[in-house]
């Protein structure tokens, strides 16, 4: 048996759902993770989801956000959340 630790919850539940891989995957989210109704967690939410279930990485996940109408708040924190998700998925692929 191993056991993961995560820094976030973020990171623990991306892990979760490349675990889980399966059509469920926004419900799991939404109850391991109620996110703000905010605008950036919920592309962060979309983007997640999309990456999760083609198996996908978030190497290049930056093209798919930053469209530069970002607050420097909202980037601030959607570069941490989608740093917490490239670690999940390192560990993930381990």
């Amino acid at each position: 048996l191993r056991k993961y630790t995560f820094s976030t919850r973020a990171g623990g539940v991306v892990f979760a759902l490349f675990l889980l891989h399966n059509e469920k995957a926004a419900k799991v989210m939404d109850e391991l993770l109620p996110t703000p109704n905010s605008r950036a967690w919920k592309k962060w939410k979309t983007i997640v989801l999309n990456i999760t279930q083609r198996r996908g990485d978030f190497d290049s996940v930056i093209s798919e956000w930053d469209d530069g109408t970002w607050t420097d708040t909202e980037k601030k924190m959607l570069e941490s959340l989608f740093q917490d998700a490239r670690d999940a998925h390192r560990t993930f692929k381990r």
